[in-house]
């Protein structure tokens, strides 16, 4: 048994073939279009209707507020809409007191509502916006689970990320937030609940020159992974009768539908599964669940790996200076201690003897290597990366062939993305689109895609969540 040979082991388990592209593709419509009739399949996509009804085309002006409440810190920010593309923010953030995170929903919601008076007073204390009586639109993005029954209403499901206010449980939070609001004699009007992947897709749609084509998918590839995108109406069949006819009255015809493909395939069905994707699952407080996400996202990637390296050496065959599991360097044992920063470094390594890997495996994870040793971490490095970019392209191919995004022959489409991995991770766009030349769009329909990074798309994007409001 040698490392070359067992490297190449791994290497070839986590090669994405074109059939399994396909297969993924036409199960990731089917439950994608089960989703959009009900709720009942619980290892089914959520295919979560958002209300967002209006699809910017960058000629919108005025200005937007947005708050984000996704954890510890709580931001506000004002986006003033040039009409040519364009937009200038503003923003202010603050830290959310630990004493309130497990206090009560009156508690929290005030401090929220006086954090946006002050940052009112501080940056649009004269502003024409509000001369007229009119109150500014607020955006507001509450990273949390609800259950969201219109644009600007949401219930609370439960708590994460370390909150605990059990009143608030069961609320519409955008009703308390709103009374808050008014008791300040705060200038403002909560009028969306957003989700950052909706955001993402209206920031690209903003900010997007028409020439690559419209904004049809958002998307988002950084910790974790989900991704929105424009669905006509009609095929959203479990939104109540009465209110599809409602909004078809108003002129309605499509809605943003936030798909949470985290979870798509979680029954495996498709999905390659590796005895390492089974053991970084069983770490996980979610077990069975977000198996996409498990195998795409930066969180995952680092703790992937890591279990790869210590197999390889209980093998025998790698980082042999160390006798057992428990003589090997503490972090290399400690689950989640090797990030996706690592990885990129490893990456692009072009270095001597690969110094730099060398580096960086010792700043990480206290782990000296020898030159073969690092030449296969590289290899195996590549190896996760690429199934990660390869099964992105799945959702994205998937959404545009469902939609019939590339109808006609001079179309073009582009897609808005955000997050860590895509962003920063060297060669992962080119992977992916590598991988949705091999998909039912083939070749020809990946020439006319645009994949292009929306940035600030939480921000900008909840503030024009806002816009679908019917004044």
């Amino acid at each position: 048994m040698s490392l070359d040979s067992e490297v190449d082991k791994i290497v070839q388990e986590f090669h994405v073939s074109e059939e399994v592209l396909q297969k993924g593709v036409d199960r990731f419509i089917e439950l994608a279009k089960s989703g959009l009739n009900s709720d009942e399949d619980k290892y089914g996509l959520p295919m979560i209707p958002t209300y967002v009804t209006s699809i910017p085309d960058g000629k919108e002006k005025g200005v937007l507020l947005a708050a984000d409440l996704g954890g510890t810190n709580f931001r506000v920010c004002s986006v003033q809409l040039n009409g040519d593309h364009t937009f200038k923010l503003i923003q202010q953030k603050s830290h959310i007191p630990a004493e309130l995170m497990s206090s009560t929903s009156d508690e929290l919601f005030s401090y929220l509502a006086s954090k946006v008076e002050v940052f009112l007073k501080t940056h649009h204390e004269n502003s024409t916006e509000t001369s007229n009586g009119k109150k500014f639109k607020l955006g507001f993005t509450f990273s949390f689970p609800v259950t969201q029954s219109a644009l600007n209403a949401g219930t609370l499901l439960r708590w994460t990320k370390g909150f605990n206010i059990p009143d608030c449980v069961g609320k519409d939070v955008v009703k308390v937030f709103q009374s808050h609001l008014d008791a300040l004699k705060v200038p403002v009007t909560v009028s969306a609940l957003a989700n950052d992947t909706v955001g993402t897709l209206l920031a690209r749609s903003y900010t997007g020159s028409n020439k690559e084509g419209t904004t049809l998918v958002g998307c988002i590839f950084g910790t974790g992974t989900n991704g929105a995108y424009n669905e006509k109406l009609e095929n959203i069949k479990k939104i109540p009768d009465d209110v599809r006819e409602k909004l078809k009255a108003q002129g309605v015809t499509h809605m943003v539908v936030n798909t949470e493909w985290g979870s798509f395939d979680n029954q495996l069905k498709v999905l390659p599964n590796s005895k390492y994707d089974v053991q970084v699952d069983e770490l996980t407080s979610n077990k069975g669940f977000h198996m996409f996400e498990k195998r795409v996202s930066g969180m995952f990637l680092g703790e992937i790996l890591r279990h790869i390296l210590v197999d390889l050496h209980s093998k025998g065959v790698m980082f042999t200076q160390y006798s057992g599991y428990e003589s090997l360097p503490h972090r290399l044992r400690t689950p989640w201690d090797l990030d996706s920063e690592v990885l990129s470094l490893i990456e692009i390594d072009d270095s001597t003897k690969l110094q730099a890997t060398e580096l960086s495996l010792r700043q990480s994870l206290r782990l000296p290597t020898t030159v073969e040793e690092r030449l296969a971490i590289q290899k195996l490095t590549r190896a996760v990366a690429k199934r990660s970019a390869y099964l992105a392209a799945i959702p994205i191919a998937a959404l545009l062939h469902m939609t019939e995004a590339f109808k006609g022959h001079n179309i073009e489409v582009d897609v808005g993305a955000d997050g860590s991995v895509v962003e920063f991770y060297p060669g992962f766009r080119t992977m992916m689109r590598d991988a949705i030349a091999q998909t039912q769009i083939g070749s020809q329909g990946e020439r006319r895609l645009h994949v292009n990074i929306a940035k600030d798309g939480s921000s900008v994007g909840a503030a024009l969540c806002a816009l679908s409001e019917k004044d």
